[in-house]
């Protein structure tokens, strides 16, 4: 079958490899039919990630179900399901306690077109994925969503949720900071989005990139700031929830240090910290009695809720999509700069 792979910076071919075959009873082939970029697919096609080519490409899409095993029973053939980019089994210890980033029954980074086992799962850009436990891992797509708008909720959009929407839960009306531009930038525009949607007082955005900006203005944000010249040298106030979705240490000291008084601040861009520990004001911190979070999004178990919210049409994350492009074009369009790119098996993803 072929498979879409990174071989180096700005470098994708299509191979031809073994198609995958039923594991287990609790197995499932799907084929993927629409699938949109991940930030770190920005940052790994750039060369910036400690990962040596071939690599799978895509893990966040919608698929149509091919074929299940025999105690499969939530999904069937030709069903179209969410794939979420994490591999998880949902009966074990971790995957009980909606851990399922961390599922004991895999080895710790098993997933799709990521980290050392890319090349045993593989990737969405491909003719054949195998979900091993197709009844828990799989997500019905609802009647009338697009699966453009889906897939991203195999991913960056169930991570930029995570960041806003049970802070704000918990504070309700809270000011939020977003601090974006990190990678390809869709975490940060998309936490700052759903921050508006979710009823924060107040949303402030930074970004070095104009189109995002622009972006940030249309979904509704407050304050959206120019970052291509440095930081700003004070920001008003503080806020309840802060985000670093900006892959830059000192924007994410700069969340921290702007975080209220018990106050929580969410890193979505740990990963694009790998090559070296980032210092944080620790003290101020604990004066503050700021939660600070970072770590994989346990997607499987949180997906649900921004899916309710692209459902209800309360929003939209297609804004961001720079491009929307065929399986065959994906090599020669995911080697340039993108936001967020839509590979669709098909002409009209709607």
């Amino acid at each position: 079958m072929r498979q879409l792979n990174y071989l180096s910076a700005r470098t994708l071919e299509w191979h031809d490899v073994p198609a995958p075959t039923l594991s287990s009873p609790q197995a499932a082939l799907v084929r993927p039919l629409v699938v949109s970029t991940c930030d770190m697919d920005g940052v790994v096609i750039a060369g910036l990630a400690p990962f040596k080519g071939p690599l799978p490409v895509g893990h966040e899409g919608v698929a149509e179900v091919v074929d299940v095993g025999d105690e499969v029973i939530l999904v069937h053939p030709g069903d179209r399901v969410i794939v979420p980019w994490k591999i998880s089994c949902g009966t074990c210890r971790a995957c009980l306690v909606g851990h399922t980033a961390h599922c004991r029954s895999v080895p710790r980074e098993a997933a799709y077109s990521w980290g050392p086992t890319a090349r045993e799962n593989g990737g969405f850009i491909s003719d054949l994925v195998l979900v091993p436990w197709a009844d828990h891992m799989l997500c019905p797509l609802p009647s009338g969503v697009n699966p453009a708008a889906a897939a991203m909720v195999s991913d960056n959009v169930t991570d930029a949720w995570r960041a806003v929407g049970p802070p704000l839960s918990a504070r309700p009306g809270g000011r939020v900071l977003v601090a974006g531009g990190g990678g390809p930038g869709s975490i940060g525009l998309h936490a700052a989005a759903l921050a508006v949607v979710l009823g924060a007082g107040e949303v402030t955005y930074l970004d070095w990139d104009p189109s995002r900006r622009q972006l940030a203005t249309g979904y509704g944000v407050d304050t959206v700031i120019d970052v291509a010249d440095g930081l700003p040298s004070g920001l008003s106030g503080e806020f309840d929830v802060s985000v670093d979705a900006s892959g830059n240490p000192d924007a994410l000291r700069l969340a921290v240090r702007h975080t209220a008084a018990n106050g929580i601040c969410t890193s979505t861009a740990g990963a694009i910290y790998a090559a070296a520990d980032v210092p944080l004001p620790v003290f101020h911190m604990y004066r503050q009695s700021i939660t600070f979070h970072t770590g994989w999004v346990h997607t499987r178990p949180l997906m649900q809720h921004p899916l309710a919210l692209i459902v209800d049409g309360r929003f939209d994350p297609l804004p961001a999509v720079t491009q929307t492009v065929t399986f065959d074009e994906a090599a020669a369009a995911l080697a340039e700069p993108f936001t967020k790119l839509v590979i669709s098996r098909e002409e009209d993803p709607a």
